[in-house]
């Protein structure tokens, strides 16, 4: 898979003129970096001021790599001219195979993509990026920030899901495929491309089922990926109706959802329920590494702390009390009446200097793996600049609990690239991060 993500000639089959067409979105996509791209179809002279060729071979150059966006039905004849073209890298975005019980079309793609020894990618796929060579061939539109966090999707539209909040959260990513029918390269495959970049931390997949025959290698990859990396996955077609749905999709023949979750805690996999729980997941490991279990929660409000303590305690995370002699430093700033214990109230009317002097104590004791900060709204708060405080802090992850009042404290928050929760059950999350 390391060939595709360091393509530099680029050919897009079905390349389009509408603006609205997918070919031509992966087209334009392809014209923001400083590869070389080449549209293929046969109906144009120029594709977006950029000449067009009737077909690969009419490419007077060498090309490391297709893209191919055309009607399934004409895929077989396009991936032969591949083959002629010398082209080992092929990416068909195309849907209508085996996913749509179109079983002697995708028996063809496979036989010549045997004959050529072609590397495929699908069909019916998102595409790949790779945000370190500015490579989106793909028809997302958007690239995420270079970062650690290697995404791999069975499932093109929940690919569009990832990135988007990706870009949402500022979350860097160290590249993204979406695999659909695996007829050609597959988890192994794309593991094998993340295990082995440096680049990359942290992986997240989303699978709807493996190829028959491979789970065992699949568990052996991971158990080796592991010992270095974090790996987290989240299994869809985990019901009956949700089996069927997968074989509508992406062609998948789920398996029982128990043997899934075997699986990846045999192999070191850590297993999320949403894709929310993952990206959130996949950020803390990205910006924080493992945590530790000890953490401190430091709140304006009473009953948003008691709950904060129930959601860290249920996920294993521990709570220490805070010493005395930590308290009485505590006592000279903070208000009679504060808590003084874990989860610290300290009281409703504290603005952005008790939180900041508050966050410079404990630190300075080192008691603390992390901190969970909570803000809600009350007459006196202030949200704007309480974020730029707590942004300080690498150790800090914030719950602002209200509404529009928090919105644009929110927004800076993932500007500075603290990661913020919006409700304290969320909090469950730390016991799948230490």
């Amino acid at each position: 898979m390391k060939s595709f993500f360091e393509s530099k000639k680029i050919a897009v089959i079905g390349a389009a003129r509408e603006r609205e067409k997918v070919g031509n979105v992966v087209f334009r996509n392809l014209l923001k970096n400083e590869l070389k791209v080449f549209p293929v179809n046969p109906n144009a002279d120029y594709i977006e001021g950029q000449k067009a060729f009737p077909d690969v071979l009419g490419i007077p150059y060498p090309v490391d790599m297709a893209v191919v966006a055309v009607p399934a039905s004409i895929v077989p004849g396009v991936l032969e001219q591949c083959g002629k073209k010398d082209i080992r890298n092929v990416i068909i975005i195309s849907a209508g195979f085996n996913e749509s019980g179109n079983l002697e079309l995708t028996e063809k793609v496979k036989k010549i993509t045997e004959k050529y020894k072609i590397k495929l990618i699908g069909p019916n796929v998102l595409g790949i990026l790779n945000p370190y060579k500015n490579m989106n061939a793909s028809f997302f539109q958007g690239m995420p920030e270079k970062g650690n966090v290697g995404f791999i999707s069975q499932s093109g539209a929940v690919g569009t899901s990832i990135l988007d909040k990706c870009l949402e959260e500022n979350l860097g990513i160290s590249g993204f495929v979406s695999l659909g029918n695996m007829l050609g390269l597959d988890f192994l495959d794309a593991l094998d491309y993340f295990g082995n970049d440096i680049r990359t931390e942290v992986i997240a997949l989303y699978i709807e089922s493996l190829k028959q025959e491979t789970g065992k290698d699949f568990v052996e990859k991971c158990k080796k990926i592991g010992i270095n990396k974090k790996i987290i996955a989240i299994k869809a077609g985990k019901t009956a109706k949700g089996q069927e749905a997968a074989k509508t999709h992406t062609a998948s023949m789920s398996s029982d959802s128990k043997i899934y979750s075997g699986a990846f805690k045999q192999a070191g996999i850590i297993e999320v329920n949403s894709l929310e729980e993952m990206f959130k997941l996949a950020e803390i490991f990205s910006k924080h590494g493992k945590l530790g279990k000890k953490a401190c929660i430091i709140t304006n409000a009473g009953g948003l702390g008691v709950l904060a303590t129930d959601a860290l305690s249920k996920a294993g995370i521990l709570l220490p009390d805070i010493p005395e002699v930590v308290l009485r430093e505590l006592d000279k700033f903070v208000p009679k009446g504060y808590s003084r214990r874990n989860s610290l109230d300290i009281l409703g009317d504290a603005l952005a200097e008790r939180y900041d002097k508050t966050l410079r104590i404990l630190n300075m004791y080192k008691l603390f793996d992390f901190f969970v900060v909570i803000l809600s709204p009350q007459e006196m708060t202030q949200p704007i600049e309480t974020a730029e405080v707590l942004s300080k802090y690498k150790n800090v992850f914030t719950c602002y609990i209200g509404g529009k009042s928090f919105l644009e404290a929110r927004k800076l928050l993932k500007e500075k690239g603290v990661i913020s929760f919006e409700d304290v059950s969320e909090l469950e999350i730390f016991g799948k991060a230490v």
